[in-house]
């Protein structure tokens, strides 16, 4: 005996009288931050490509774009990240969901962020699809202060043979609720010397990379444990 719900319908029945089409939905990104090391310097590289289309148009941002209808999370960041900046057959690690209602302005858009740690000299990046540049960029974040429930941190992408400087002030707060800790982020802009004024990363990039910074610096220490 099938089920039947409130209104007498069976699974069946349903479905041929559901209509997506009635209900608002978001549409779903992806990012993906490729990070690249050097065995011959301590820094790491972050590949962002400069948008050639509105929104943002000009600024740096993470690759990435929409998920088509027939294909899962994984295979579209593989996808835009090949469209974009050429690059192909990464492992790429899921990292984190976000969906702050206003943080595109064309629409309601959840994204979820991917990262990859590769050697920097396997990589040769080609700017492609809604991508004007992909260029490499060394980053870094560094503690300012300590603080009682949190710490400051600079949190700096630069480009040095192309005079590029973004630098913003990482504000880091943690409350108890509960049995969880809830950690609240705050960015904002550093001024630099003879940089645009609007010399930013695009959408709110800059907390996903802070996540990814965060999620590196986690592996470098499970890495060293495990020498032990």
């Amino acid at each position: 005996m099938e089920l039947k719900n409130a209104d007498g319908l069976t699974e069946k029945e349903f479905l041929e009288q559901y209509r997506p089409g009635d209900y608002e939905h978001p549409s779903v990104t992806v990012d993906m931050l490729i990070f690249a090391v050097d065995s011959k310097d301590e820094g790491v590289d972050l590949l962002l490509i400069r948008r050639k289309n509105h929104p943002c148009i000009g600024k740096w941002a993470i690759p990435g774009g929409f998920v088509e209808m027939n294909e899962s999370l994984e295979e579209a960041a593989a996808r835009e990240l090949k469209e974009e900046t050429g690059l192909e057959d990464l492992c790429l690690e899921q990292l984190f969901a976000w969906g702050d209602v206003k943080r595109d302005p064309r629409t309601r858009v959840i994204s979820v962020s991917y990262m990859s740690v590769v050697p920097k000299d396997q990589l040769k990046p080609q700017a492609g699809d809604d991508a004007e540049e992909a260029v490499w960029f060394q980053v870094k974040k560094k503690k300012l202060s300590d603080s009682e429930n949190g710490a400051t941190y600079a949190l700096t992408i630069e480009n040095d043979e192309r005079s590029i400087f973004i630098g913003y002030r990482i504000t880091e707060t943690y409350e108890q609720k509960g049995l969880m800790w809830h950690r609240d982020v705050q960015a904002d802009l550093l001024p630099a010397i003879d940089a645009p004024e609007d010399e930013a990363l695009a959408f709110d990039h800059v907390y996903i990379l802070n996540q990814a910074l965060d999620r590196l610096e986690e592996m470098e220490r499970e890495y060293r444990e495990s020498l032990i």
